[in-house]
């Protein structure tokens, strides 16, 4: 009866029954019974870096499953983008912060970046003439392009969707500070190609590129157009900024599928605006007010104002943005929707840091 009390023998007649129906599922049911559908999507939850040291290892079943190309991309899509911090310490690993189970989770790579800032795209980092995936510890070093050209070699790298293939494309820069002066371009494709292919451009000054779905974008120092480079059909193209955001503060950042300009209006407000890179039309899509954050982090540096933010790229566009705040340690990732802020500090890690988005991954190049 409900509410009513059970006598002991009730309780126990009740109990018995209960307990042997649990034994009996607990001696036949186990994660190895599970239809491959369900343990794929249970695999998904799993990080890159521990799918590599522990999860690929467990049994040929799950070795299968991950190794297949079906679930690197599903897992690709699925992983969520943080923070690279590269510190420029001989010896000193790269920080990689991302946003999991309601927290901010810090780890280390396993090796040091050794030239500036690498470029990333889907988990691989190139940098130094060679790829890797920090995550899976894989490395492929790229034909050399000239003993006589030096230093001052810039490198970014893009996925061709058509293709399948990743492309890496080569700068040589009269010097390494920015705005670059190009001397030289080429480009390969990863894994494919023995040599560096030349590639038709004028001698241009630009900055850092940005890459998205298919495209490296860098904008020009006169602050006029962004050159972009189509990686299937290896053409460069030259888009109009939109003259109202010329001559004005602004970042240039990659949503994923298309480039993002974030353009200073007043105050702490910014324009966000998007480009498409097949057609190269820019809309203005909203406001963002970065205000929330001088009054969260203003007591940390004398007289705070919005020089102190520097932004450093959308984690989920088009809510969640990553930033620092200059003259201190912080790292801040922002909900520009919602407001709300989280952060970490990297002041145990001393020296020169960069700053970029990653995200890891189990992505390799095709034959390699």
């Amino acid at each position: 009866m409900p509410g009513g009390k059970l006598n002991r023998g009730d309780a126990n007649r009740r109990s018995r029954p209960y307990c042997f129906r649990r034994c009996k599922l607990s001696s036949s049911t186990n994660i190895e019974s599970l239809p491959d559908d369900l343990l794929f999507q249970i695999l998904l939850e799993v990080p890159a870096p521990d799918i590599q040291k522990g999860a690929r290892l467990v049994c040929k079943k799950w070795h299968r499953i991950i190794c297949n190309r079906r679930f690197v991309d599903a897992h690709l899509h699925h992983s969520t983008p943080g923070i690279i911090v590269d510190i420029r310490r001989h010896s000193s690993p790269a920080v990689f912060a991302a946003t999991g189970r309601g927290r901010v989770e810090i780890s280390k790579f396993n090796f040091v970046f050794r030239d500036r800032a690498p470029a990333s795209c889907n988990g691989l980092i190139v940098e130094d003439n060679y790829i890797s995936n920090p995550a899976t510890n894989k490395r492929f070093d790229l034909p050399a392009y000239s003993a006589k050209l030096g230093r001052g070699i810039c490198y970014a790298i893009a996925y061709a969707e058509v293709s399948k293939q990743y492309k890496v494309v080569l700068m040589h820069c009269s010097k390494y500070n920015e705005p670059l002066e190009i001397l030289k371009s080429a480009i390969l494709t990863a894994g494919v190609d023995k040599s560096w292919r030349h590639l038709h451009m004028k001698n241009l000054s630009i900055g850092a590129p940005v890459t998205t779905d298919g495209f490296v974008h860098w904008p020009r120092s006169d602050d006029t157009h962004v050159l972009t480079l189509n990686v299937e059909t290896e053409i460069f193209t030259e888009t109009p900024v939109p003259k109202v955001c010329v001559q004005r503060p602004k970042y240039y950042m990659s949503t994923g599928k298309s480039l993002s300009l974030l353009v200073l209006c007043g105050g702490y407000s910014f324009e966000v605006w998007e480009m498409k890179p097949e057609t190269g039309e820019w809309t203005k899509l909203f406001k963002i007010d970065l205000e929330p954050l001088k009054g969260r982090f203003g007591h940390l540096v004398h007289k705070f104002c919005l020089a102190h933010i520097r932004l450093i790229g959308w984690l989920n566009y088009p809510e969640v943005l990553a930033l620092r705040i200059s003259a201190s340690q912080l790292c801040v990732i922002y909900n520009v929707r919602t407001q709300e802020i989280d952060y970490f500090e990297v002041y145990y890690l001393s020296g020169y840091h960069n700053y970029g988005v990653h995200r890891n991954s189990l992505v390799w190049l095709s034959g390699c």
